[in-house]
Order: C-alpha cells, then structure tokens, then sequence
C-alpha cells in the first residue's frame, strides 16, 4: 500500500515540477519605435481572451507624458484584429492570459481594443488604433496583437504597426502645402 501511495505522491510533485504549457517566456517580434512603420503576424483565431501562445507581441518605449497613437492595419481582409498596450514585462506567456481583465504580475493594461473607437468594434479587415497618454514611465510598454476570430482556420495573418499623426500634425502639413502653393502661384 505504502508504494502505491509513494509512487503517486512523486509523480504528482513531478507534475508540479514541470513547467505548464504557458510558462514559456514571451517571444517578441521585435521593438517597435513611434512613428516607424513595421509589419508582422499573428496566428489565425489566436483570440485577445484565451492563452497568449500565439498573439504577437512588440515592446516598445515612450516618452513621459507623451500621446501615443498606435495604428495596427490588417494586410488580409480576413483579419479581427484585437490589440492591446501594457506597460511592463511578463517573465512568462501564462502571466499574459486573461490580462486584459485581470492585470499581470508585472504589467498593467494600459489599453485595449478592436476598432478605431475603443467602445464600438470595427470588425474583419478594419484597423485597430489605440490612444493613451503615457502617465506610466519611459518604459517597457507591450504591444499584444491577436486575431479575435477570421473563420479561415490555421495559418499566418500578417498585419502592419503605424503611428497615425494627430490631426493637428495634418493641419500643419496642409497649411505648409497651401503655404508653398500660394508662393508658387504668386511667382
């Protein structure tokens, strides 16, 4: 009786000895600068709510108090995106599940969404931009992307990383054109 009893007793202490199958440290597509443009993928249905194995994930730094717009476009039609920022590191992919509603051990959502508004969805092929201003520090941020569902199965969907400009960036860019135009004319 007592070598049944030890022989379950270490398996299962080697059961809890095993890394899971999230405890993996993240792997990241790269560091992404503000105001660059990069391009990446993520796994079909890697979804934003279930384990992280397969989101894509970018660092990235800010400056303090800075606005931060970032714009993730799909490049397939057949894209969900879902994305989300966190400020700070996860040592492991299991630290990233369910964060979007519970926080990591070392992070904190900063925001999150599917669409140009955070509070309405855009749906399959539409871009996601996040807004926030970084009241956290200079950095790590983490940039999550995952494709919430496209219905097309396995395989890679490949997106791109912009910064979009502020409107008042636009102004000024449409009044330095009108600007040259009207000296161009005058001449």
């Amino acid at each position: 009786m007592i070598k049944p009893l030890a022989a379950a007793a270490l398996a299962a202490a080697v059961q809890l000895a095993a890394p899971s199958a999230h405890a993996t440290a993240p792997v990241y597509q790269g560091h992404y600068t503000l105001d660059s443009t990069v391009a990446g993928s993520v796994a079909a249905e890697s979804g934003p709510y279930g384990t992280p194995d397969n989101w894509s994930l970018w660092t990235f730094d800010a400056p303090f108090m800075a606005e931060v717009t970032l714009t993730i476009t799909p490049s397939s039609p057949d894209l969900d995106l879902y994305a989300a920022v966190f400020y700070g590191t996860e040592s492991s992919l299991a630290h990233y599940t369910d964060m979007v509603f519970n926080g990591g051990l070392n992070s904190t959502l900063v925001v999150s969404g599917d669409g140009p508004d955070p509070y309405l969805p855009a749906g399959v092929g539409q871009p996601v931009v996040l807004r926030f201003t970084n009241t956290y520090g200079s950095g790590p941020f983490v940039l999550a992307i995952s494709d919430y569902t496209d219905g097309i199965g396995a395989g890679q969907l490949h997106y791109t990383i912009g910064a979009v400009p502020e409107p008042a960036t636009w102004a000024l860019v449409l009044t330095s054109l009108m600007t040259v135009g009207a000296l161009r004319r005058r001449r």
